[in-house]
Formats: C-alpha cells, sequence, structure tokens
C-alpha cells in the first residue's frame, strides 16, 4: 500500500496534510491502533496542499483503543494535532502554530477497498498573532491589532501606550461580527463611543460542505475553526491565506478612536 493510501485509510480527511508515511503498514483494524502513534507522533512530514508543499509535525494521536469496537469497525472519536505547520501561501508561507483535528464517530470500512467514514469533521487552525498584526498592518499601518484573550487589541501605531481598543468576535448566521466593547485609556476603561460602529464581515466562500463556526482570539494568537457534516473536500484545499485576507479587510473599515495625551 502507497504511503498515501496508508494515511487515507486511517483518516481520509487529513491526507492532504500529511502524505509521508511509512509504507506496507497493515489495514486491519487492530494493526492499525496499534501502529498510528509510532508511525506519526514526532516525526516531521511533509504534503501537497494547494499546489505548494506543507510541513509539520505531528505531536499527539489520540483514539480509542476498545479492540472489541475496532474489531466491528466502530472507532469512534479520532484527535490529531500537528504544530509547527508551514502552510504553503505563495510567494512563501504562513506559519501556523497549531493545527487540530477531530473526526467523530469514526467507523472503518474493510471493503471493497479500506476506507474510513467519519461523522462530523472539525479543524482548528491557529495562527501566531504576529501574522494577524503584519496583514493588519498592510491594510492599515497606523494601527496595530494583536489578539488576546477577551477579544482584538487595536492601538495607534505612533502611539501605542496611549490607549487600545477591545473588539470581540462573534459568528452569526451569514457574517462574523466583531463588536467594540472596551475603550482603555491609561490605566482606566470605558465604553466606546457610539460612533464606533460593530464591523460586519460577510462570511468567505469556503469550499462546498466547508463551515467556518468560530474565530478565538487568544494569548497572541488566533484560532479559526470550521466544521463539515459531509467532507467532499480534504482539508488540503481550505483556503487559509483567503481567510486571513477576509479576516483582516476588517480593519479597513474600522473607526478607530482618536486618543489625546493630557
Amino acid at each position: 500500500m502507497s504511503e498515501g493510501r496508508w494515511f487515507e485509510a486511517v483518516v481520509p480527511e487529513i491526507a492532504g496534510l500529511a502524505a509521508s508515511l511509512l509504507p506496507n503498514v497493515p489495514a486491519t483494524p487492530a494493526a492499525l491502533a496499534r501502529t498510528i502513534s509510532e508511525q506519526l507522533v514526532g516525526r516531521r512530514l511533509a504534503a501537497k496542499v494547494n499546489g505548494g508543499e506543507a510541513r509539520f509535525t505531528i505531536t499527539e494521536l489520540d483514539h480509542p483503543a476498545d479492540s472489541l469496537r475496532l474489531a466491528t469497525g466502530r472507532v469512534g472519536d479520532v484527535r490529531l494535532v500537528a504544530e509547527d505547520v508551514e502552510w504553503p501561501a505563495p510567494p512563501g508561507s504562513i506559519p501556523v502554530r497549531r493545527v487540530v483535528v477531530l473526526a467523530a464517530d469514526v467507523r472503518l470500512r474493510g471493503l471493497p477497498a479500506p476506507a474510513v467514514i467519519p461523522g462530523v469533521v472539525e479543524l482548528d487552525i491557529t495562527v501566531p498573532g504576529s501574522v494577524v498584526r503584519d496583514r493588519v498592518a498592510a491594510v492599515r499601518p497606523d494601527i496595530v491589532a494583536t489578539p488576546c484573550p477577551d477579544g482584538f487589541q487595536v492601538r495607534w501605531a505612533k502611539h501605542p501606550r496611549w490607549g487600545r481598543l477591545t473588539l470581540t468576535p462573534t459568528v452569526a448566521e451569514d457574517a462574523v461580527v466583531l463588536t467594540p466593547t472596551t475603550l482603555h485609556i491609561r490605566q482606566k476603561g470605558f465604553r466606546p463611543p457610539k460612533r464606533i460602529r460593530p464591523v460586519v464581515l460577510p462570511l468567505p466562500e469556503l469550499p462546498k460542505g466547508l463551515r467556518l463556526t468560530g474565530v478565538t482570539p487568544g494569548e497572541d494568537e488566533l484560532v479559526l475553526r470550521t466544521v463539515a457534516d459531509e467532507w467532499p473536500e480534504r482539508l488540503s484545499r481550505v483556503p487559509l491565506p483567503d481567510m486571513l485576507a477576509w479576516l483582516t479587510t476588517a480593519a479597513l473599515t474600522l473607526t478607530a478612536p482618536r486618543l489625546r495625551t493630557r
């Protein structure tokens, strides 16, 4: 069995993220359960993504070890974590801190060919805050945007100590809304002026079957969360560069407050 087909026999939805696996691995459920971790975890891999090459390291691979369930072809939930990801985006690459794939209610099918049928597939892509700052600065060099646990913090580039504005993202049915929540001036927090309106971003067009369900800022990082009830496309076709470009267009419509020193 080829390296790519071995990976597709484990979780086909993440075949596009990892194609460099050892050949001639047994395809029976019990054998797969025994060999997955030793074949993947800790290895630096490369795969074709959107016409380029992605590099990453598998750091976690969790799956149930119930022999009875495996014997009946029911695996359960499979969770894979890849870190230190270099996602191709001409002319260079996007540094991705972490990619987490959760395939829920996975079932193995042996005939007519080894295959995996997951119920729901969730994908979390975590990019460092530097990616967000650089992309916002490209369209709005006058502001600095940094993800933090309570939202996006926006500061003036020339006077970063004067104050900051915090915006909290929420995903609506057809848009992502960035709502100004707090205006910090020196050590005090205030309600933002009414003229600073929420930024409404219509959801970007994604491959069929893929939905954006969350935009979650963290400590100097941003998590893009997607889900698919049916997965007609491989994860390698997730348009990460387009999603980041779409998100940073919010900076073009943001009316930042004018802060002055005393």
